[in-house]
C-alpha cells in the first residue's frame, strides 16, 4: 500500500495500492484527451472498464449475507487472502457476481462534471464505491428491481454507496473477502 497525500483536507491521507494509482493516472490522463471527453470511439466502454478495474483493485471486497453463508459452507477462511479469479466467472458453482456499489457509468458521468485535474478525478474515484460480492440470485434481484446500472430514485452523489442493495432487499455482511492477484473484469 502506498499512502497518497492530497491537498484536500477530506483526503489528507489515502491508502491506495500501486494498481489503483496506475489506473487513476490512466483515467485522469484519458480525461485530458478531448475525444475521450466527447466519448468518441470506445471511450465510454474504456472509461467504464478502467473505473471498474480501479474499484476492483481494492484488497478487500464487501459480501452479502447470503454470500457469507455460501462461503462458510465452502469452508472459506475470512482471515486468508484469495485470488480474485477464484470466485469470478459464469461457470463457477455456486456462482458469485462482483458488483460495483455505484455503477461505473454513473462514476464516469461524475468524472466528466468535476474539474479536469488529477486531484478532482482521484476524489471521485475514491468516492466511487466498493466491490460487493453477491450471489447470482441476488444479482438477478438487483436487475429485476431496475438497479443493474442505476441507483435508486432520489439517490445523489455522496449518499450511501450501498443504497441499491438496501432497495433490492439484499443484506450486506460486515465480513470482507481479502483478495489479491489479477483484476477480474
Amino acid at each position: 500500500m502506498i499512502i497518497f497525500k492530497m491537498q484536500n483536507k477530506l483526503f489528507s491521507k489515502i491508502s491506495l495500492n500501486e494498481d489503483q494509482i496506475a489506473l487513476a493516472k490512466w483515467i485522469s490522463s484519458g480525461l485530458n484527451i478531448i475525444e475521450v471527453r466527447n466519448l468518441k470511439g470506445d471511450a465510454s466502454y474504456l472509461l467504464n472498464n478502467m473505473i471498474a478495474k480501479f474499484i476492483s483493485a481494492s484488497p478487500a471486497y464487501h459480501l452479502s449475507k447470503s454470500t457469507v453463508i455460501s462461503l462458510e459452507k465452502e469452508k472459506i477462511n475470512f482471515q486468508r487472502r484469495y485470488k480474485r479469479s477464484r470466485f469470478y466467472g459464469k461457470s463457477k458453482s455456486p456462482s458469485y457476481v462482483y458488483e460495483h456499489s455505484i455503477p461505473c457509468s454513473l462514476v464516469r458521468r461524475k468524472l466528466m462534471k468535476v474539474k479536469n485535474d488529477f486531484e478532482s478525478h482521484l476524489e471521485v474515484l475514491i468516492q466511487a464505491g466498493k466491490v460487493v460480492m453477491v450471489t447470482r440470485e441476488e444479482d438477478d434481484k438487483l436487475n429485476s428491481c431496475g438497479l443493474k446500472s442505476a441507483m435508486p430514485p432520489g439517490w445523489e452523489w455522496g449518499h450511501d454507496n450501498f443504497d441499491r442493495y438496501k432497495k433490492a432487499g439484499i443484506e450486506l455482511s460486515t465480513k470482507m473477502l481479502l483478495v489479491e492477484g489479477s483484476i477480474c473484469r
